[in-house]
């Protein structure tokens, strides 16, 4: 029989891989290198905070298509003539959300709830009903000033997902030198099965249980993936609704439209960023881009400003991978084109399957296309040890978060492919943003050219300071002072950044001390 002490004790945790504990492997593996100060590697080795809540909303009505073999029994079934197309918003599922009065006067023929479209398709009717989707929002550290991280969208989002999200965020505004901490959060939801009034609704009732937690000066959400300049409008205005001084708040969220308080240069700026590092990674070698290869994961808003932007550079985009398919054109695929395509508003999928100016390829033949560099903007994970062990590439440079696994970075070391790390490649959204933050409390408005003036020398200088470190280098020149961060010993680039981060974050803390 259990002893009284032990009655209801829960049993000690069986240690196990996680995506956060996988994350923090570069973080312990700098702190050891330093001999980081122990209580500030317990304050930075869990998260100050992690928030998981729930939000509902009322769905619109759907017209669902049947499969060729169920539509069979509806063959004799009458068109039904829609009179307001614009009422029916097609969904990249095959769905159909019916907006408004969408078939108010339209001479609709329906049998069981079914129904056939001009397309010739036959629909289900399917009611809206009350929907709840899991939300949560991590607060990493605050050490150096608010919190600071994205807003996503995926289906495939977790806590622990998250946690490794904010914590990244700490290093990275630590790298960048702007005063902000970590914390990220987000919906569990694909927003492309969902209409964009629903959409709208998710993300007001999302902020509105959101508000309580954070504030211009607390923690400052920003666009990630699946959302965008339009989802930070949304939550500014719930956030601000009603408030006396609703124009002192406007910092609350960054990535807004430049017309309502954005920056100019935010919605490039994170491509811009790794555009920038890869641009002073071949400027150190007497080379510029003219003439460089690349391959590109991912077109998002990071990786489709990034390959236009190093096309302008001189670049050649050769191959592109997303969620739904993989393009290639050995003579170069042209960027403007490609975006074009992709936001028509007949791709649904906003994919870059079926560009007519590339060939489809395997994902697997994707990963062994001699070029460069290698792009990754896509989600993290995507650089296993297998597509590490058979890139042909010279330069692999993360535009995503967490793109190559730790076994991965072992390989490309082995094999002698540079890296120019996440959180350092990255960090152009996170420091425009700021620019942007600080806009909001001056109420000032700066141009493109003084936005990505700022952020070139953000850049470059932060991204000298990390080789130094890297090479055991230390120096001082016009543009960077790295001995305060050199440790004697040469490491990895990956780890180097996470020095330069821990020893920033490390100064606040034996400088300020602990509040008690």
């Amino acid at each position: 029989m259990a002893s009284e002490e032990n009655f209801m004790r829960a049993p000690a945790p069986t240690p196990k891989r996680t995506v956060y504990t996988e994350a923090m492997e570069i973080f312990h593996r700098a702190a050891d290198l330093i001999g980081l100060d122990k209580r500030v590697r317990l304050e930075l080795e869990e998260p100050d905070y992690e928030h998981i809540f729930y939000v509902t909303a009322k769905l619109k009505d759907r017209l669902v298509p049947l499969a060729p073999e169920q539509a069979r029994d509806f063959s004799d079934l009458q068109v039904t003539q829609v009179r307001n197309p614009e009422g029916l918003e097609r969904l990249a599922d095959g769905k159909i959300i019916l907006n408004g009065r969408a078939l108010l006067g339209s001479d609709v023929s329906i049998r069981r709830g079914h129904l056939r479209l001009p397309d010739g398709h036959v629909y289900q009717l399917v009611p809206g009903e009350s929907q709840r989707f899991k939300a949560y929002r991590v607060q990493h550290n605050q050490a150096r000033g608010p919190y600071k991280g994205g807003i996503r969208y995926h289906r495939e989002v977790s806590l622990d997902l998250f946690k490794a999200l904010a914590a990244e965020m700490t290093w990275k505004t630590a790298i960048s030198e702007v005063p902000f901490g970590g914390g990220k959060g987000g919906i569990q939801i694909d927003p492309r099965s969902y209409g964009k009034e629903e959409l709208e609704n998710i993300t007001l009732r999302f902020m509105y249980k959101l508000k309580g937690l954070i504030g211009p000066n607390i923690d400052i959400p920003a666009p990630d993936v699946g959302t965008n300049g339009d989802i930070m409008a949304l939550m500014y205005r719930q956030y601000s609704d009603g408030e006396r001084e609703r124009h002192n708040l406007r910092g609350i969220v960054t990535g807004k439209d430049v017309r309502i308080g954005g920056s100019e240069g935010r919605a490039a700026a994170t491509g811009q960023g790794v555009a920038f590092c890869i641009e002073d990674y071949y400027a150190e070698k007497g080379e510029t881009l003219k003439g460089k290869s690349f391959i590109l994961q991912g077109f998002g808003n990071v990786g489709s400003h990034g390959a236009a932007i190093l096309q302008r550079m001189g670049a050649r985009l050769l191959a592109v991978n997303d969620a739904d398919g993989t393009i290639y054109n050995g003579d170069g695929i042209d960027v403007p084109a490609l975006l074009a395509y992709v936001n028509d508003p007949k791709n649904l999928r906003r994919s870059v399957l079926g560009f007519p100016g590339a060939q489809k390829i395997d994902k697997k033949d994707f990963w062994e296309v001699q070029a460069d560099i290698c792009f990754p903007a896509a989600l993290g994970g995507e650089i296993t040890a297998d597509v590490a062990e058979r890139l042909k590439v010279k330069l692999v440079a993360e535009g995503a978060n967490g793109p190559t696994t730790p076994e991965a970075d072992r390989v490309l070391q082995k094999r002698g492919i540079d890296m120019i790390p996440d959180i350092i490649a990255n960090a152009g959204g996170v420091t425009v943003s700021y620019y942007e933050w600080i806009q909001n409390k001056r109420m000032e408005r700066w141009s493109e050219g003084e936005v990505n003036q700022r952020l070139e020398h953000a850049m470059k200088r932060n991204y000298r300071i990390i080789r130094d470190i890297s090479r055991n280098q230390s120096r001082r020149t016009d543009s960077h002072d790295s001995r305060p961060f050199c440790i004697g010993k040469e490491v990895d680039p990956r780890c180097a950044a996470m020095i330069l981060a821990l020893k920033r974050i490390e100064a606040h803390y034996l400088l300020e001390g602990f509040s008690q």
